[in-house]
């Protein structure tokens, strides 16, 4: 659910950025959109309106008058407020679930020239992460041990741009058959001469089935294809370096379960930054800079940045997440109790809640269900019906052009 004030309406900036100078409706117009992206952002511009369903709540004080609408949630891939629910729950559950056992985190990326292929052909991202953890998996098994393996897709670089790498941490040890946990690591040498190949063959393998963006039309035939895949990443000297990166390790994998699940279940830029945008047709991001190393502005137009945004918005029931080893959803009921018994941590901690009163009162310190005129409890009145999503996407053109109050 989303909380509202008694006109029923909540301000978001996400919604402001595309509603305020008919971007998004002229967006719909001018460019040849997925269905998805339809789908997501008509469902983030109703949600927290009539247009998702409501809840009347009246206070139970039978002297007060006081009633409240509560404006239901749509649940979208692409909606600030549902991604904030979505992803401290999923950073919940990943809480309750990862041994406490040191980890490590790894990014794996590939050459920019690459990038294209991905984001035309969106179904290759479905085996980046097996071929990422292919190495590890198997060094674990050479040495009789299953390790806990999770990992993430990111499609945005730091400016927003297209930009598709795979996020892997992996418990530093495993546990073998006998059920003793044993210590493990794992030579990035080989680990990145390994996904560099599991690339390149994956890429090779489906010559037939791909559609060449523009950057590559020139590419005729599988010989051209073969040469120009197997000449990516090379460096001046012209060694095969693609950047695979191995972090530190960590006391526990709690902290890049935080730093993966930020984004994991919204788009890649939080309501706090765009907290002050007035409807002008200019917007600044403020960014790091790898190569050098400082902050950086981004100065883009409205238009610009809906256009960077949508694009990172995964196809429906595309698992954004994944897991391996131990952790592997078949097996994780069977092996996971296995591994907390060799660690000696048989007390199971359970995911904290996340409800819509724990986070109204994380975020607002208040009781969402207090009444604001005398603070008697207020009681469930009556719902009121959802529009359908199909008659809501039928409608997007108009929902696009609703006039936002906030």
């Amino acid at each position: 659910m989303t909380r509202t004030d008694d006109t029923g309406i909540q301000p978001r900036p996400m919604k402001t950025l595309f509603q305020r100078n008919r971007a998004w409706a002229d967006i719909m117009e001018a460019y040849p959109l997925r269905p998805v992206e339809i789908e997501v952002v008509t469902k983030m511009l109703a949600c927290g309106t009539p247009l998702t369903g409501s809840r009347e709540f009246r206070c139970s004080n039978p002297d007060c008058t006081h009633h409240r609408y509560i404006h239901q949630s749509c649940h979208g891939r692409g909606c600030p407020t549902c991604g904030k629910k979505a992803t401290d729950l999923w950073i919940a559950t990943m809480m309750a679930r990862l041994p406490d056992t040191p980890c490590q985190h790894g990014t794996f990326t590939m050459p920019d020239t690459l990038w294209p292929l991905f984001e035309t052909n969106r179904w290759l991202l479905n085996g980046l992460f097996a071929l990422a953890a292919d190495n590890l998996l198997y060094a674990a098994e050479q040495r009789g041990l299953t390790t806990g393996i999770f990992g993430a897709l990111h499609t945005y670089g730091r400016q927003l741009n297209w930009n598709c790498h795979i996020h892997l941490s992996w418990t530093s040890g495993g546990i073998n058959e006998h059920g003793a946990w044993k210590k493990l690591s794992f030579a990035l040498p080989k680990v990145r001469a390994r996904w560099v190949w599991n690339v390149r063959q994956y890429l090779l393998s489906a010559w037939e089935s791909l559609v060449l963006p523009p950057q590559l039309a020139h590419i005729r035939d599988y010989d051209e294809w073969k040469r120009f895949i197997l000449s990516q990443g090379k460096n001046e000297q012209g060694e095969i370096y693609w950047h695979v990166y191995f972090a530190k390790p960590t006391k526990h994998p709690r902290q890049t379960a935080k730093y993966l699940g930020r984004y994991l279940k919204k788009l890649p830029v939080s309501g706090a930054r765009l907290a002050h945008y007035d409807g002008g047709s200019r917007i600044t991001l403020r960014f790091l800079d790898h190569r050098t190393g400082r902050h950086e502005d981004l100065a883009l137009s409205q238009r610009e940045l809906i256009l960077r945004l949508i694009k990172h918005i995964p196809e429906k029931h595309f698992r954004m997440v994944r897991y391996f080893g131990f952790l592997a959803n078949r097996v994780v009921g069977k092996l996971l109790p296995l591994v907390r018994k060799a660690l000696g941590q048989d007390n199971v901690k359970k995911a904290a809640p996340v409800t819509y009163t724990t986070l109204s009162q994380g975020l607002l310190n208040t009781d969402p269900f207090a009444c604001l005129l005398c603070g008697a409890k207020m009681a469930f009145s009556r719902a009121l019906p959802a529009t359908a999503l199909e008659k809501l996407i039928a409608n997007a053109g108009e929902i696009a052009r609703m006039r936002y109050v906030g």
